[in-house]
């Protein structure tokens, strides 16, 4: 058949030769028109790793999110006050009305989808009217706490809505199997739609956008997927590999491997007096009385960490990123470095109420 729909207009394919290979990086043709068979199972296999009906891919989050508002058309969308700043930038690209609630606030969600005036709600609009999207992550990484999702989903429901759940930090690490938030808490979705990047669990650059299959079929042939180039045949390929079933084993072997070393990270920490923030995840924040002081004698010795300033702490934080390429020997230079770096620095907070 001559084919008449590839943009690819000089004609240059980037191949990868041998084992694995591709002939193509990319078809040139849009998502909606045609995809490759890994694609489609990409997405089945996160959709029912995640508890849903369906899925489909999308180049990005980015890209997800506003497709998925803009599929659901609501009258209002409501954002969680702490989102990750892609959720609130994508809330805003399509809905006539964007609010912010309360973090992992659910009575201020109720409120807010009753018409009534919210103490941190910020936006236009005095009402939220009919079929309302509230859009939250799942695992906030900034305060290491899951979102409310189960209560959340039922108080949306029962106002006609629907829950967007961003999952991409939970995806891969938490929960059976790397399943994320909702069924690392015991529970899955009834209705609601998961935005899921494999970038961060998983090593590859695309998303899977999951749940009821009327929702997904619609999303299959919108927005971004006619008018955004598709994850390229190396982004397929990781995620192929990745989510292959052949692949769990060792992709549980590097979990178990990971959380040993958060843990022993965080109990590290702790033993040096300093207050660990949250629940146990990859990303661990712990307060010092100079953050960014103690960062730079950190870099002295050998260790790269960060500074962050999250919306929802009250104020900023040095975070460590644990991987499961680390070693012991990683975290033990980091607690040594650690020590010496506050040394002669104010007080540092006690570790006593300490989650652990």
């Amino acid at each position: 058949m001559l084919d008449l729909t590839s943009s690819l207009f000089l004609g240059l394919h980037h191949a990868a030769g041998g084992p694995g290979g591709w002939p193509s990086l990319t078809t040139g043709r849009a998502a909606a028109l045609d995809e490759p068979a890994a694609a489609r199972r990409v997405a089945a296999r996160v959709a029912a790793r995640l508890g849903a009906p369906a899925g489909v891919v999308h180049r990005s989050a980015l890209h997800a999110l506003v497709d998925v508002v803009d599929v659901l058309a609501p009258s209002a969308v409501l954002v969680d006050v702490a989102a990750y700043p892609l959720v609130r930038l994508a809330a805003g690209a399509t809905a006539p009305v964007v609010r912010t609630f309360g973090h992992h606030d659910v009575d201020d969600v109720a409120r807010l989808l009753a018409g009534e005036p919210a103490g941190r709600g910020t936006g236009r609009g005095a009402r939220t009217g009919r079929r309302p999207v509230v859009v939250t992550d799942g695992w906030c990484a900034a305060c290491n706490r899951p979102a409310p999702l189960a209560a959340l989903e039922r108080v949306v429901r029962a106002a006609g809505g629907t829950l967007v759940v961003d999952d991409t930090q939970a995806f891969g690490v938490l929960g059976p199997g790397g399943s994320g938030t909702w069924r690392w808490a015991g529970g899955r979705p009834v209705g609601a739609v998961q935005v899921v990047s494999l970038a961060k669990g998983l090593g590859a650059p695309l998303t899977v956008t999951t749940g009821p299959r009327d929702v997904v079929a619609r999303l299959a042939v919108h927005g971004t997927r006619w008018h955004a180039s598709p994850p390229t045949a190396a982004d397929l390929r990781a995620a192929d590999r990745a989510t292959d079933p052949a692949s769990g084993p060792a992709l549980a072997r590097r979990r178990r491997r990971l959380w040993w070393l958060v843990r022993a990270l965080r109990a590290g920490l702790r033993r040096r007096g300093l207050a660990v923030v949250g629940r146990p995840f990859p990303v661990v924040h712990v307060r010092v009385p100079d953050p960014a002081q103690v960062a730079r004698a950190l870099r002295g010795r050998g260790v790269r960490a960060l500074v962050l300033a999250p919306a929802c702490l009250p104020e900023p934080v040095l975070t460590f990123v644990v991987t499961a390429e680390h070693a012991p020997a990683d975290v033990e230079h980091a607690l040594a470095a650690v020590r010496d770096a506050v040394r002669g620095t104010e007080r540092v907070p006690p570790a006593t109420g300490v989650p652990r």
